[in-house]
């Protein structure tokens, strides 16, 4: 299973388990050899291939937001009904806030 992420810069990012590793790419860049991290360190990865400052408080709060919709939707963060994510479901909040 593949996620496909929009950043709020309109940058759109790919990201896939293999096995316990997240991968990651841009989607305009096929060619491109993915990044691969574990799910702590997604949105790093998001924040660098989506050109998200993570200085920016707001921009890092929307990675980690990025970083847990992918993982919700890829299976590492349990959702609602053990573990089930209803597609009428809001994304997930971010689990750190911007100050």
């Amino acid at each position: 299973m593949q996620v496909t992420l929009r950043a709020s810069n309109g940058a759109k990012i790919l990201v896939w388990r293999e096995g316990d590793l997240f991968c990651a790419r841009r989607a305009e860049a096929p060619i491109e050899q993915p990044q691969t991290c574990v799910g702590l360190d997604l949105f790093e990865i998001i924040a660098e291939l989506a050109e998200l400052d993570l200085e920016d408080g707001a921009r890092a709060a929307e990675a980690i937001e990025l970083s847990d919709r992918a993982q919700l939707q890829l299976g590492e963060i349990p959702g609602p009904l053990d573990g089930q994510l209803d597609q009428e479901d809001p994304p997930p909040k971010a689990r750190y806030r911007a100050e």
